[in-house]
């Protein structure tokens, strides 16, 4: 059997990429697939837009795994308030040492998961599991160059021109322009000429 080091690599991924957000052992009693535990030792290998969960032995003999896609329109990520789980719901299937699957192998998951008890790999944690926002976005296209200047302008205009109070005020502000501009050519209805 390959180590999961081989599989990540058929994936075209790695533990020494730039892109990496978490590579963190997980106890099996501090994760629910689906609603059931995995036996071993379970590997989570965040990245910037998916998340890999593998079971290994011995050293990093793999054993079996899936991949999680943090697709914005499937992607759904709760952080309970006081509580000590984050719950993840998402589309992903199983990996092995192939690179193609059948679209039935295409399914949803959803994950259970601790938050962990030590500050900064909770924040690394929740990091690769999470969906990044637009300020993560900006950090990553500093830090990674991983995203293209049209996606991050995209992000942006989407979430500060497309309907929002900006849009409002700006539309407000145009038409104000247009109309007291145009006022002066123009009669009104009850005025004789």
């Amino acid at each position: 059997m390959a180590s999961y080091h081989r599989v990540l690599q058929v994936h075209g991924r790695s533990v020494n990429q730039k892109s990496i957000e978490c590579d963190y052992d997980i106890h099996p009693w501090d994760i629910l697939i689906n609603g059931e535990r995995w036996d071993g030792k379970i590997r989570l290998v965040g990245f910037v837009d998916s998340f890999f969960l593998v079971c290994y032995s011995g050293e990093s003999r793999f054993e079996h795994g899936i991949v999680i896609h943090k697709l914005p329109k499937y992607f759904q990520f709760e952080s309970e308030k006081g509580g000590l789980d984050y719950k993840i719901t998402s589309l992903g299937h199983p990996i092995s040492l192939r690179t193609e699957y059948p679209k039935s192998s295409l399914g949803r998951y959803e994950i259970k998961l601790r938050k962990g008890r030590d500050p900064v790999m909770k924040k690394r944690i929740r990091r690769g599991v999470s969906q990044h926002d637009l300020f993560d976005l900006m950090h990553d296209a500093v830090r990674l160059g991983l995203i293209t200047h049209a996606e991050l302008v995209g992000m942006l205009i989407g979430k500060t021109y497309g309907g929002t109070t900006l849009e409002d005020v700006t539309g407000k502000y145009l038409d104000g322009l247009a109309g007291g501009r145009g006022s002066k050519n123009l009669s009104l209805s009850g005025e004789r000429a």
